[in-house]
């Protein structure tokens, strides 16, 4: 019965009208037998009598009026709350004044003009109403001189008000709790509406099954796998059984608990189907993604494709130099006229043969996944000892190249394939002596061991040369990416490959402030299991 201001209640007015039937029946009946309270007509009866019968007539006037609508709302509402309080008062006044159950009448009649006009028409008819019943007591008062009714109107007043207040405050709770469940119910239904085109769009199938197979929900994506006429309207009754006999029994035997969450099946197509079990008001539901496995089968192979072909491109680029030069040298040698000559052009031939052969032996190596032998290894002693055998292969070959290993701890226990690690520094110092030579040709080689957070050591190994360009530091570690006339672009690539298969990481960081190094790599590796806390400094020349 309790709407918002300002709007139309017309189940109110019904309502408020068949109360008013019912109370001018019993207004009626008690006239006419004598057997209603002593205090109806006490005063007039034959005023109770009139004023009774006119209730009811009235009552049966507004239902006529509610049926026809004649009307609109606000005049019948306002008759229906004046004729309320005319007759009250005038069943008041025939009774001796507004007492016992006349007096709820009135708190009734009130409190619904109070629910169907609200705000400011509410409180002008409470103040009428309390007006009329201070004015019966008053004439009550002056004709008997044992009445003694301000006390009980002064009351009955203030309940008459009090009514309305709380009345139009509950209407008021109850239209901002309308205008928030609206709102709410039109974000359910926007979120709802956002959810259901998503679903359309995705390309995985969804569906919506009972436990039997019976299917509430199927998007179009769903219907294309598994074949389905896409004639067939969403109001025509699916079962999976009819669609899919195979994820079927797939489903019922993971509802049994005597199958795995998800299954791969060949026909229509190749799908992968996964079950999730959801609980609603309604009972238990499945809900059943669908992937495309031949959608994705054909993805992986353009991707092949395209990594073979930009594979092949590089090949063809790095072998196309070397080869044009073994061509030049063969076509040269047979007219070359003395031993130095054929001496020289069988060098350039070899040493171009050299570099395809590098660059093949590269490829199967980048090609080959890493298999890991791994071993507890000392780093520092490991380091230093790889320091050496690189300082006596630059003495051997006549270079002024140094080499030097600080060490923030004694000991650095760790798990690697030294292999592995042996190939990622000799790589890093290669990569050093061919890109990061200072002007002065005098190359400074800076090893350091560290501790890190999370169990791990830091090999970091910097040089002297000039800083990698921005713009290359992305590509450092692509695949054929390099800019040395003699290099194959894989040694980065195979480094950072052989890292992560040690469970490690390598990657090229800024240098310290007090660093004098131009560029710095760092090689991460997992510390050995019950490696104690780090020690003592040391550094190794």
């Amino acid at each position: 019965m309790i709407q918002p201001a300002g709007t139309e209640n017309w189940r109110g007015l019904r309502l408020a009208n068949a109360y008013r039937l019912l109370l001018a029946l019993a207004l009626t009946a008690a006239a006419l037998t004598d057997r209603g309270p002593a205090v109806f007509g006490q005063a007039d009866a034959s005023l109770f009598m009139l004023t009774a019968w006119t209730y009811l007539f009235l009552a049966m006037a507004f239902e006529w009026l509610l049926e026809l609508r004649i009307l609109p709302f606000r005049p019948q509402a306002h008759l229906h709350t004046a004729g309320d309080l005319a007759c009250l008062m005038l069943i008041a006044h025939a009774s001796g004044g507004p007492e016992g159950p006349i007096a709820l009448a009135l708190v009734i009649a009130i409190g619904i003009g109070a629910v169907l006009h609200g705000g400011r028409v509410a409180i002008g008819y409470a103040a009428i109403g309390v007006l009329l019943v201070l004015g019966e007591a008053i004439y009550a008062s002056w004709t008997q001189t044992d009445a003694n009714h301000l006390a009980n109107s002064g009351f009955l007043g203030a309940a008459l008000l009090l009514i309305t207040v709380l009345v139009i405050a509950f209407e008021r709770r109850a239209a901002i709790w309308e205008h928030q469940s609206h709102a709410r119910e039109r974000e359910v239904r926007y979120l709802s509406e956002l959810a259901l085109r998503v679903i359309e769009q995705t390309d995985n199938g969804i569906i919506v099954s009972e436990p039997d197979g019976r299917i509430e929900y199927i998007n179009a994506a769903a219907r294309q796998m598994l074949g389905e006429d896409q004639a067939i309207t969403e109001t025509d009754d699916h079962r999976l059984p009819d669609l899919h006999p195979g994820m079927c029994d797939a489903l019922r035997a993971w509802y049994a608990g005597h199958a795995d969450q998800q299954r791969d099946f060949d026909q229509p197509r190749r799908l992968r189907a996964q079950f999730h079990r959801i609980e609603t008001a309604l009972g238990p539901r499945a809900l059943i993604v669908l992937l495309d496995l031949s959608a994705e089968d054909e993805r992986v192979r353009r991707d092949k494709l395209a990594a073979l072909g930009r594979l092949i491109a590089s090949i063809a680029h790095e072998v196309r130099n070397p080869l044009s030069s073994i061509r030049q040298a063969a076509e040269l040698l047979p007219e070359s006229d003395t031993p130095e000559e054929r001496e020289q052009l069988t060098e350039i031939i070899t040493r171009h043969s050299d570099r395809i052969n590098r660059l093949v032996e590269d490829v199967l190596g980048a090609a080959r996944a890493p298999a890991v032998h791994a071993q507890k290894v000392d780093l520092v002693d490991w380091l230093a000892r790889f320091a050496d055998r690189r300082r006596e292969a630059w003495q051997a070959a006549g270079e002024t190249f140094t080499i030097r290993l600080d060490a923030d701890v004694e000991q650095a226990p760790a798990r690697v394939d030294t292999t592995h690690l042996w190939q990622v520094m000799d790589n890093l110092c290669d990569n050093a002596e061919r890109h990061g030579r200072p002007a002065d040709g005098h190359l400074a080689i800076r090893l350091r061991v560290t501790a890190a957070a999370g169990q791990r050591w830091q090999l970091q190994l910097c040089d002297n040369g000039p800083r990698i360009p921005a713009s290359e530091r992305d590509a450092l570690f692509e695949p054929f990416y390099t800019t040395h006339s003699q290099g194959t672009g894989l040694g980065l690539f195979v480094s950072r490959e052989l890292a992560l298969a040690n469970r490690g990481e390598l990657m090229l960081v800024e240098p310290t402030v007090t660093d004098e190094a131009g560029n710095c790599f760092r090689l991460c590796l997992p510390m050995a299991d019950g490696t104690a806390a780090p020690a003592t400094t040391q550094a190794r020349e």
